[in-house]
């Protein structure tokens, strides 16, 4: 008997060229994150912080210890304005940032760590912490060592 395939499996390659080919790493790479960010928000909820998610916690890990400005967040978080000004508004509500001045130009004002956005990025170093043994033992420490070097690479030589 012949083995005749199915009219659709004859179109999807006309139809999308990566029909049939390897995932595109930046998709591996966006479901991999999607994963992380998932057992974030999740382990943030379970460790007492239900009002906080990944994306507060990453705006949070940028703020300098003198404080930073919006724009500064913004650089470092890859994000719009709008929605790092509207997480760092979220943190400045549930008092984990508060605003000072800036010493430096007293129109600009500065986003600063409180002492419960301190607690709250320790929480997040643990859950890292967690995250990162979680990984080695999927993967292997070389493996995510290798993973982390590569990511570094990629990331400084895409400027």
């Amino acid at each position: 008997m012949t083995n005749i395939p199915a009219e659709s499996d004859l179109v999807k390659p006309l139809t999308n060229p990566l029909f049939g080919r390897p995932a595109p790493i930046g998709d591996i790479m966006r479901q991999a994150h999607r994963k992380l960010v998932r057992y974030l928000d999740v382990a943030l909820c379970e460790a007492g912080w239900p009002d906080v998610n990944a994306a507060h916690a990453s705006v949070l890990a940028t703020v300098d210890p003198a404080g930073s400005r919006l724009a500064t967040l913004v650089d470092r978080g890859g994000r719009t304005k709008q929605a790092t000004a509207e997480l760092a508004s979220h943190l400045v509500r549930g008092e984990f940032l508060g605003l000072i001045p800036d010493p430096t130009d007293g129109r600009a004002k500065l986003y600063v760590l409180t002492v419960r956005g301190h607690d709250l990025l320790s929480s997040c170093a643990l859950i890292v912490d967690d995250y990162e043994r979680w990984l080695d033992e999927v993967v292997g420490r070389d493996s995510v060592a290798l993973l982390r070097r590569i990511l570094l690479q990629i990331v400084a030589d895409s400027d």
